[in-house]
């Protein structure tokens, strides 16, 4: 009996020991997704061409994306980090399946959004060609991290992992366990074929008609055609598909912006056979693999971590935070000023009736609403037009800046007495009692929104970065949801109008506490002059303050000269000094923002990088000369002498990521973390095979460093 259970353990090991080796890695599993590095070969020869596979266990219900991942997804990515001599090609993806993802919200509105991706299992194929002068009895490592996105019905969360898998060199190559499943999602990536194919655009129709050659398609089989890029189609629609002889037509709704039809167009052909799907890949033009992540020894944005958004992730989640971060958006440092302008609302809405108080808080709303639809229309059109634009990318531009500086001394001289405004702006001057001071609530909402866009709260910077990467409608759903957050605080004052019996009643203090109010508006003008002298050389800086200095002289004129008790002919003359003054203020304020200070980027991620290599870690702030917040971090937090000196003993390198001006190395690594805007704190380790550990992107204590210092040196 035991000689012929030796005899029967020999058998069994002559006959494995081809496949001695796993030729896998060990699997990780991020939430819904078990992804794992698979070989289609145990030992690799020198010279040879053989496939590593992305694989992905996906739990029922649930799915990751294709190369074109649709309106809301985020393609499969994978990094690789190979030995010397090793080269990788591309992330290859199977014919996908179309998924329709209902983000509709019950009884509120109805939001339907089309992907392509996978589900249940998936096997992403990479080829990886081994030097010639590869030596045999070895063992190569190849490493990778990879990133995606996996959604079921209801909802999408971000995943990564990092995988490594280990395989024997040798004089022979042997094939792995996991040829076959190799070759089979191989056999289902798209087949490159010369097929003249065009596009039209009919009426409300993009026409793509492909001539097939004779045989490849089925004359029965169903027909697909999914393109390579979104905003060409209205995905949701389904095409009419016509044959005529070897020529097939699909005519898809065009995208409700699309204008004229591409000029090229490329994506795959499906049919649908009784062995499996089977993809053709056409294009109009010259044929090009599909869009792909890179895989070797690159990290491009288009391998950025996904975002990651609270409440359960996905549009919900986004909606939560953007309206919490409204809320809190209210005592950030950068829009306390508003503050003041409300607190002086409220003052003269003091005593009045229920209905007065409940439209003032209506219209303040509306004045949000209205310029956060506006701030995402700007956002939307320079995406449209091939721009990146990230949260707090108007205050990059010296003339809006310089702008904001002339409402800020405007309203500042008008509350200080200087001249009158009226309701057309604040509605806190003159008579508080009296007037309805509709508009100014209106502008006061609308001024919060122009303070607001330099500030990121906490819930906020997530839900902002989610929207940045959404179509439109979804972007303006979640401006939306911020907005309404904003307004929130104010809105309970107008439901609950006894909070107001606080404030004493109207007397002649109103006037001395209107005055008072202008200083935090000339604070802001003050800050502002400073992000200036950051953007403009000393000859912008100078001729914007003379631009500053003759409209402060021209509201001057209005009040000294152009006041009710002055003759017709003295308020016509006071009148256009000042129209004279304010042209000339304007002509110096453009002059002076084309004086642009000399700037030069830097390669952040090589800096870090660089410091890690020599055994450091890394503190980054993510700062930028007109985030408010970011400076209040500073004085209270980052530069204090502890937090310093906990940097100093602990080995620790301190960055300053400045995205005052446009910084595109800073705008990759923010992105790469799923933010869209500033502050932001990252802690790298010195060991580069662990994570960076995020501080968030709100107001941070010395508590807070030292404990994630704590983390990266081990310490208790």
């Amino acid at each position: 009996m035991k000689l012929r259970l030796a005899f029967l353990s020999a058998l069994l090991f002559s006959l494995t020991a081809p496949f001695g080796h796993s030729a896998e890695s060990e699997p990780v599993r991020d939430k819904n997704v078990e992804a794992q590095l698979i070989s289609s070969h145990a030992t690799i020869a020198p010279g040879q061409t053989f496939q590593l596979g992305l694989k992905f266990t996906i739990d029922d219900t649930w799915h990751t994306y294709w190369s074109n991942p649709g309106e809301t997804g985020k393609p499969t990515t994978l990094d690789l980090t190979l030995p010397d001599g090793f080269t990788a090609g591309k992330l290859q993806f199977p014919v996908p399946k179309r998924f329709v993802v209902d983000y509709s919200i019950p009884n509120v509105m109805e939001i339907l959004e089309a992907g392509f991706g996978y589900e249940y299992t998936v096997v992403h194929v990479v080829e990886v060609t081994a030097p010639e002068d590869l030596k045999a009895g070895e063992t190569i490592t190849i490493s990778g991290n990879t990133t995606f996105l996996m959604c079921d019905p209801n909802t999408c969360v971000p995943g990564k992992a990092a995988l490594s898998i280990s395989l024997p060199t040798g004089s022979e190559a042997l094939p792995s366990p996991h040829a076959a499943t190799i070759n089979l999602y191989a056999s289902k990536v798209p087949e490159k074929v010369d097929w003249p194919t065009s596009v039209a655009l009919e009426g409300g129709k993009v026409v793509v008609s492909v001539e097939a050659e004779a045989g490849k398609l089925p004359a029965d089989a169903p027909l697909h055609f999914f393109p390579d890029k979104v905003h060409i189609f209205d995905q949701l629609s389904e095409p009419e598909i016509t044959k005529d002889g070897g020529t097939v037509t699909f005519a898809f709704d065009k995208y409700e912006e699309l204008e004229s039809a591409p000029e090229n167009i490329s994506g795959i052909v499906i049919a649908e056979t009784p062995t499996g799907k089977k993809g053709f890949r056409v294009s109009t033009g010259e044929m090009t693999d599909a869009p792909a992540a890179p895989t070797q020894d690159t990290k491009s944005e288009s391998a950025a971590e996904p975002v990651s958004v609270p409440f359960g992730g996905g549009l919900i989640g986004a909606i939560i935070g953007a309206f919490l971060g409204g809320i809190i958006l209210n005592i950030m440092p950068c829009v306390f000023p508003v503050i003041s302008l409300k607190v002086m609302s409220f003052v003269g809405q003091a005593g009045e009736d229920r209905k007065k108080i409940f439209m003032h808080s209506a219209i303040f709303t509306l004045g949000i609403l209205i310029f956060f639809w506006l701030l995402a229309a700007i956002i939307i059109v320079l995406k449209s037009l091939g721009h990146d634009p990230q949260w707090g990318f108007l205050l990059r531009q010296p003339g809006f800046v310089l702008g904001l500086i002339f409402v800020m001394m405007l309203v500042g001289l008008s509350l200080a007495g200087v001249f009158e405004i009226g309701t057309s702006l604040t509605g806190v001057g003159g008579n508080l009692v009296s007037k309805s001071g509709y508009a100014g609530s209106f502008w006061s909402g609308a001024l919060a929104v122009l303070l607001a866009t330099p500030c990121t709260a906490p819930l906020m910077a997530p839900a902002i970065a989610f929207a940045f990467a959404q179509s439109a409608p979804i972007m303006i759903l979640i401006f939306s949801a911020l907005g309404l957050g904003m307004a929130a605080p104010y809105f309970l004052l107008a439901l609950f109008p006894k909070l107001l019996d606080m404030i004493p009643p109207p007397g002649g203090w109103m006037e001395t506490f209107k005055q008072f109010m202008s200083f935090p508006m000339f604070a802001v003008a003050i800050w502002l002059i400073g992000v200036l002298s950051k953007q403009l050389n000393v000859a912008g800086l100078q001729w914007s303050l003379v631009g500053v200095l003759l409209l402060a002289m021209a509201a001057w004129a209005i009040g000294r000269f152009a006041t009710p008790d002055r003759s017709k002919g003295a308020r016509t003359k006071g009148r256009v000094f000042a129209l004279v003054l304010l042209v000339l203020s304007i002509f110096f304020g453009v002059s002076a923002v084309k004086k642009r200070a000399p700037f030069e980027s830097t390669d952040l991620t090589a800096i870090i990088e660089n410091h890690r290599s020599s055994g450091k870690h890394v503190f980054v702030d993510f700062t930028a000369e007109w985030c408010l917040t970011c400076k209040v971090n500073e004085r209270t937090t980052i530069k204090t002498e502890k937090v310093q000196q906990a940097f100093a003993d602990n080995n620790v390198e301190f960055l300053i990521a400045d995205w005052t001006n446009e910084d595109p190395s800073i705008t990759k690594v923010l992105k790469e973390h799923g933010r869209s805007g500033v502050p932001f704190y990252l802690l790298y380790p010195a060991d580069t095979s662990k994570d960076p550990i995020s501080l968030g992107d709100g107001v941070i204590t010395p508590n807070m460093v030292f404990d994630a210092i704590n983390q990266v040196t081990g310490s208790e």
